[in-house]
Formats: C-alpha cells, structure tokens, sequence
C-alpha cells in the first residue's frame, strides 16, 4: 500500500513538471511573438508633447508600429534637452533595437547621439535638425527640407507681394532647430527683393496663444502691414485671430508653414490663410527606417520628403477631413 502511495506521488510530481514546462514554454513563445522570432522593440524621444504637430508625429507612429508588428516605447522630453538626454539614456538600458530622435535641442542632444552609437543601436533622426558635425553619429535622417521650406515661402510672398510691400515675420522657438533651419532657407531669399522691408520680426514660441499676444503687440506699433509670415500654422492661426480682433483681415495676408488640417480649413473656406508649405508630419517612414535598420538592412544617410506649397488652386489635393493632424 505504501508503495503504491509512493509511486502515485512521483507520477503526480513527474505529470506537474511536465505541464508546468509546458506552460513555460507557451508564455514564452508569446512573449516573443506568434512565430517565435523576438519582436522588434523601437524608442521613440519625442522633444515635446504639447503642440499637435509634435502629438501628430507621436500618433502616427504608435499606428505604424501596431500595423507593423513591432512595439513602440514613446518618452516626452517636454521640451527639455537635459530630459531628452534622460530619455534616450533610458531607453538604451532598455536595450531597444532602434532610437527614433525629434529634437528641437541643436547640438545639446549631440552626446546622446554618441551615447546610442556606443550602445550600437541604430539611430533616425526626424523631422529634427540634422546634426552640422561630421563627428556627430546617426544612421539615417528623415524629414522635409526646412531650408527649402523657407526658400518657398519667401519666393511665394515676393510675388503675391509683387517684390514690394512690408512683412511681418513671426519665428519659432530662435533656439530651435527647426526655426534656424527655416530662417536660413527664408532670408537670404526674402533679402533679394530689396523692397519688401520687414517691420517686425519676433517669436511666437510655435504657440497659438504667444502669437496672438506677439501679433497684437505688432498691429498696434505698426499701421501699415502687407504679410505676415509664421514659421508654422499654430502661430499663424494666432496670428490671424488678432488681426481679426484689430479689423485689418481684408488688409493684412498671412503665409505659413506645416500645413495642419485646420490652416488648410482656413486656406479652402476663407481667404485668412493665403498659403501654407508641408511639412512632413507623418512617422510612418520613420518607423519603417527603425525597422530595417534594426534588421541590419542597409538604408540611405538622407531621406527627404515632399514639401509643397498648398493653397486655394490646389488645397482639395491634400485637404482629408479625417487627417489627424
């Protein structure tokens, strides 16, 4: 009887190794994907999380990476370069298989750039400022031409202008980036046309609300204003709002850049908003990039994507309702 006891219980412990293995090995299997394969894991160090552009560039992403299999991990750097640098360096102890970087920091984020090169994790940078230091490593850029952006608006406001009229010019963030980039593609082009003077020029923070305050500063220091030129659609939605307020709409045009939904509302149904250039706000192509450089494949240094000029004899083309941003 007591044997038969014994050989019960070593059945009962042999039989729950077994199921217990084999559950093991089910979670496992799970935890790396339904084909067994490790599933690819992409940091995304977002420079800030309060402007729809920068939310739009997030939301894309998260989309393109559920499309496509893979895990994203989104940290906001809340406009902060030291926090930027916390973020990356977070997700490089987490062992992601890429970074993706948008930062409006300059070269205050360049050592982290190095830190992720000395991890060996591919790095794409984008819709950010290219790195101007040879010695700075990434893997691959992605973005519109913010330098040509500028060329557009400027070449487009001279001949709405016929090269003579006075402009008013809203930047961003001077520290940015993207705002140096779009000043060195805008003034050297604008300062061929010796007779459009500019009145103003000041920043609006890229924020609706600082560029209404900015702009209402301006109308009342300025009685005589052709074009006002914002650096994206936020501050030119600002913008228009005190020139509304002050009565001088009919007067006054407004040329912009980024071409968020609402400016291309503006630019259909109204003649607020004269004109607008893309700028690629989608992390679709990013997110590709993460992966086939986490794959090893070979990927081109520069991706460069399309920048239009939108305004009313082409906004159906690029006007979608449903966009996100």
């Amino acid at each position: 009887m007591k044997k038969s006891a014994v050989k019960m219980l070593v059945f009962l412990m042999m039989f729950t190794l077994v199921v217990t293995g084999c559950g093991g090995a089910k979670d496992s299997k799970a935890a790396s994907g339904s084909d067994g394969k490790k599933k690819i894991v992409i940091g995304f160090s977002q420079t800030v999380m309060n402007h729809p552009f920068r939310i739009a560039n997030v939301d894309t992403a998260k989309k393109a990476a559920a499309d496509l299999g893979v895990e994203l991990i989104v940290t906001d750097g809340q406009g902060d370069a030291s926090k930027e640098i916390a973020n990356i360096e977070s997700l490089i102890a987490r062992k992601v298989d890429a970074i993706i970087v948008s930062s409006l920091s300059g070269n205050a984020i360049y050592p982290a750039y190095k830190e992720v090169e000395r991890a060996k994790i591919p790095l794409i940078i984008a819709a950010s400022g290219v790195p101007d230091d040879d010695k700075i490593p990434y893997t691959t850029f992605v973005a519109s031409d913010e330098v040509m952006m500028g060329q557009q608006a400027a070449k487009y406001i001279a001949d709405k202008l016929g090269n003579k009229g006075n402009l008013v010019i809203l930047n961003g963030v001077v520290e940015s980036t993207n705002s140096q980039l779009r000043t060195k593609g805008f003034m050297p082009e604008i300062k061929k046309y010796p007779d459009i003077k500019i009145v103003a020029e000041q920043s609006g923070e890229w924020l609706r609300l600082p560029a209404m305050q900015v702009m209402t500063n301006i109308l009342q220091a300025n009685s005589n204003i052709d074009v006002v030129f914002a650096q994206n659609d936020e501050m030119a939605l600002g913008a228009i709002e005190a020139i509304k307020k002050a009565g001088r709409m009919d007067k006054i045009k407004v040329v912009s850049m980024d071409s968020q939904k609402e400016a291309l509302e503006k630019i259909k149904n109204t003649n607020e908003l004269m004109m607008t250039v893309k700028n690629e706000w989608s992390f679709e192509t990013a997110v590709k990039l993460a992966i086939d450089a986490a794959n090893g494949k070979e990927i081109q240094k520069r991706v460069i994507l399309d920048s239009p000029v939108i305004d009313k004899s082409n906004v159906d083309k690029f006007y979608d309702p449903k966009s996100t941003f």
